[in-house]
């Protein structure tokens, strides 16, 4: 069941989405008895699929449909995607995600580094076998990217970043991500160069979008809604946008406020405290409106598209991605 289910935006490519949700339940087949348990714990809910879906509404903009080739790219983004925050959870300690366990915490964070490793290997396998050198650079060059984005996060000075640092951040750990399932399904399907790169454009622009929402939310959602702990950058002392905003905004004691943000480990009484400033301050609504900035940013790159039915989907994903609960 996706995550999003009802929306509208899945309706033109709904026979993809199910053929990749069935392969994405078999990915364990034949694999070590541990790693086929921790697949089909993390695909009982495979989340809102916005990947793929992205994958398979740009692929329709071009002129050559070959559905298996396609739906190779869309399990491999899937699946590098997944990796991605198996590891991520190792390193945040993260006990939840989309209201289940984590993998690292169902079973350890040796078996989740591992099935991790596992799952990247099955997109570059998927990837490998992609008839476009060109789309198979890109999926390696994602994962460039995501652990690029990842390693300025965990290394990076204790202080405050500024907003062009943090937009930089999220592009490498996020945004790289959508743009390749928009560009490379594009390029997959021999679409012609101006549609390619206005496709590489909205993705880009959707997972800042995506991102900085999500990080909104971190601080503002309902964590049963959410599906994950709220608060949680801000437990371990990771500034994001809002946060960013929220101290800008305090004049003569924002040095302090800065410093208590970035503070690991916090007690619940002090993690509470901060989270009513942060809500208090105009820190979250300024970044929701930076989110809608590159919401409206994508919408303008689709206007290069030609007018049907998926380009519509594509502005219903857009606006899904700014207007979600979780």
């Amino acid at each position: 069941m996706r995550a999003a289910a009802g929306a509208q935006f899945y309706a033109p490519v709904d026979g993809e989405l199910r053929e990749l949700e069935r392969r994405l339940a078999d990915v364990g087949r034949g694999a070590h008895p541990t790693f086929r348990e921790a697949v089909a714990h993390l695909f009982t809910t495979p989340g809102k699929l916005l990947r793929p879906t992205l994958v398979f509404l740009a692929a329709r903009f071009g002129s050559l449909a070959d559905r298996e080739v396609v739906l190779n790219l869309a399990e491999s983004l899937e699946l590098v995607h997944t990796a991605s925050l198996v590891h991520d959870d190792v390193v945040d300690a993260a006990d939840l995600r989309r209201n289940i366990q984590t993998v690292n915490a169902k079973w350890n964070d040796d078996v989740a580094l591992i099935v991790g490793d596992y799952l990247f290997a099955k997109a570059y396998a998927l990837a490998a076998v992609l008839p476009n050198p060109e789309v198979i650079a890109i999926v390696a060059q994602t994962v460039f990217a995501l652990c690029d984005g990842e390693l300025a996060e965990v290394t990076a000075a204790r202080a405050l970043p500024t907003e062009s640092k943090y937009l930089e951040r999220i592009e490498l750990k996020t945004a790289s991500l959508y743009a390749a399932c928009c560009q490379g399904a594009a390029l997959l399907a021999e679409a012609e160069p101006e549609h390619v790169a206005a496709l590489g454009a909205f993705g880009t622009n959707l997972g800042l979008a995506f991102q900085i929402t999500d990080d909104v939310l971190d601080l503002v959602g309902d964590e049963s809604e959410f599906g994950k702990t709220v608060g949680r950058d801000l437990a371990e002392g990771m500034p994001t946008l809002p946060m960013i905003y929220a101290v800008t905004e305090r004049d003569g004691d924002s040095p302090a406020l800065a410093a208590r943000i970035l503070a690991p480990r916090k007690s619940p009484d002090e993690l509470r405290e901060l989270l009513a400033i942060i809500r208090r301050s105009r820190g979250p609504e300024r970044a929701r409106q930076r989110a809608l900035s590159f919401h409206d940013a994508a919408v303008r790159a689709l206007a290069a598209l030609p007018d049907r039915p998926e380009r519509t989907a594509l502005r219903d994903v857009a606006d899904f991605v700014v207007s979600r609960v979780r």
